[in-house]
């Protein structure tokens, strides 16, 4: 009897440690304070569809706000991405600019507006991740009242920000009958429908209202960020 008390005891330990592994594996973040991780992504993009993948793992973490920004630079590769959008090569250049670079690729994946890297790259997106979680972002509250959005900016350090608010709908299954994609069927998690420019901040406190947009979104995130494009300080999001 002894034996066989044992035996389901190793085994007991045996799956705890399966379990813990998994969790390690698609929970790579054990924290409250949100972080925001953007993809720059396409459907004519070859090596996109890992990255998007990988999107789609951290997209339901409830602290994770996975915004996926399709640019419209490759749609002349036999194949226009169903869900491009002109402002996100507008970011993505905001963000290579403020670098001092003229570069701009997909996959490519930023977090919290500081580390960027391929973002097919697991070890790498875990990597930014941890930092995240050692320079946590304040959380900004985010109402809705009718056709519009109330939002509530946290105190953070005196500077010059940009409040940025990007709608996007839930994941979107999407079969690719040509281009470089042909044939693959791809899940995009959260794709950004619009992008509205919320006006400058400095860092104070303050409860500030603006119209909803005249899209069909499934959810709202908000996010400050210095100088435009650069680290972002403050994000909160909102499922409609």
């Amino acid at each position: 009897m002894i034996q066989n008390i044992l035996i389901i005891t190793l085994l007991i330990g045996a799956v705890f440690f399966v379990n813990t592994s998994l969790f390690a594996q698609n929970n790579m973040v054990v924290t409250d304070a949100p972080v925001v991780v953007e993809l720059f992504t396409s459907q004519s993009c070859s090596s996109c569809p890992p990255a998007d993948r990988l999107l789609s793992q951290i997209a339901d973490q409830e602290n994770i706000i996975a915004l996926g920004c399709h640019v419209e630079y490759w749609d002349h590769l036999h194949w226009k991405d169903t869900l491009s959008q002109d402002f996100c090569d507008m970011r993505q250049h905001g963000y290579s600019s403020i670098r001092g670079s003229k570069r701009v690729y997909t996959p490519q994946m930023i977090v919290n507006g500081k580390d960027e890297f391929v973002g097919s790259h697991k070890s790498k997106l875990s990597a930014a991740l941890k930092r995240a979680n050692q320079n946590p972002l304040k959380p900004i509250q985010i109402e809705t009242s009718g056709a519009e959005i109330a939002f509530t900016l946290p105190d953070a350090p005196h500077g010059s920000y940009r409040l940025w608010a990007f709608g996007y709908a839930d994941e979107q299954h999407q079969k690719i009958p040509s281009g470089e994609n042909r044939g693959k069927a791809v899940d995009y998690a959260n794709p950004v429908r619009s992008y509205t420019n919320l006006g400058s901040w400095d860092g104070q406190a303050a409860i500030h209202k603006f119209s909803k947009p005249n899209k069909n979104l499934d959810g709202i995130a908000i996010l400050a960020q210095k100088n435009g494009f650069g680290e972002i300080v403050a994000a909160g999001k909102f499922k409609f």
